[in-house]
């Protein structure tokens, strides 16, 4: 298990490697700092037995509208927040998969991104697959925590 420095090395990899997740909004706003890209968030993932009561309070608390369940991300009813981040509510996949809140952080290459991660002692739980029209998308390990990478 990897120290609280540690965590803070493997975040900062995956971070590098997201230059492209740069809005204009953002650097207009004087939220960018040059060589240090943002952390932006393109997919946050809720996974959960009853979804269909989660897309509900999402629905009410936060004014989103969620589609039909989407065959590219799992059966998931995804909703597309202003800023373009897309939110997915769906059931677990397989009796192994628990209730989980997950982001996916933007990055420009996943395959480095996912490199760089291991090297920092991360452990690849899922290795970049891509998901049909969506882009690609890898998960990694790192102090016990599911770290979502994704690459439009």
């Amino acid at each position: 298990m990897l120290t609280r420095p540690g965590l803070a090395v493997v975040a900062i990899a995956l971070m590098s490697t997201s230059s492209g997740c740069r809005s204009a909004s953002r650097s207009q706003a004087g939220l960018e700092t040059g060589a240090h890209p943002t952390a932006a968030v393109h997919y946050l993932e809720i996974v959960s037995n009853d979804a269909d009561a989660v897309a509900a309070l999402y629905e009410s608390m936060y004014g989103l509208s969620f589609g039909a369940p989407d065959p590219d991300l799992g059966q998931a009813r995804v909703a597309t927040r202003a800023d373009g981040t897309l939110v997915g509510i769906r059931k677990p996949l397989a009796a192994h998969e628990h209730a989980i809140m997950r982001s996916y952080l933007a990055v420009d290459d996943i395959e480095q991104a996912v490199k760089k991660a291991e090297a920092h002692g991360a452990t690849v739980a899922y290795p970049p697959t891509r998901q049909g029209r969506r882009g690609t998308f890898a998960i990694v390990i790192a102090g016990g925590v599911e770290h979502g990478l994704w690459q439009r």
